[in-house]
């Protein structure tokens, strides 16, 4: 009888092994494959898209380190009025912008080379100055620079109401 019980154990221990590796590789790989994060910070976000809705969220909650840290040294944006600004300037329009809420649209992302192209409409609250607007066309451009993406441009154009 010890005979027989020391050669199924014999036999278990291979198959163990293998369960248990087959266990942890299904662990690891279902590690990796977990997609977009749910809640996306500038730390785990993955791509141009949750980079650009984190910026909006930044200049909503008047984040302005983290909206400064974003745009590239060199940016270029253009405001729904056709007036160009260089970085120093966009901080201080978004800063006197009082953004309270914003949603965005028809978004899009598409590949340039090393950056990324982003193109949709946002959508801010009416100011109280004239009728709702249609919404604004955004197109921004990010590039990535070491280990995190900076907003190069950004220009925004009015939709109009039909």
């Amino acid at each position: 009888m010890p005979r027989f019980a020391k050669a199924e154990n014999r036999r278990l221990i291979p198959l163990c092994s293998f369960v248990s590796f087959v266990v942890g590789l299904g662990l690891l790989i279902a590690g990796c494959a977990g997609g977009e994060p749910k809640h996306p910070t500038w730390n785990n976000s993955t791509g141009a898209e949750q980079h650009e809705r984190l910026l909006w969220k930044a200049i909503q909650d008047k984040d302005w380190v983290n909206v400064e840290r974003r745009l590239s040294p060199t940016f270029v944006g253009v405001n729904a009025d056709g007036r160009m600004f260089d970085r120093a300037g966009w901080l201080e329009l978004w800063k006197s912008a009082q953004v309270t809420e914003f949603s965005l649209g028809e978004l899009q992302v598409q590949p340039e080379g090393p950056d990324m192209k982003v193109t949709y409409i946002l959508h801010l609250p009416a100011s109280g100055k004239g009728p709702a607007t249609a919404g604004q066309r955004v197109v921004s451009v990010w590039q990535q620079l070491k280990t995190r993406w900076l907003l190069s441009s950004t220009s925004i154009t009015p939709i109009q109401n039909n």
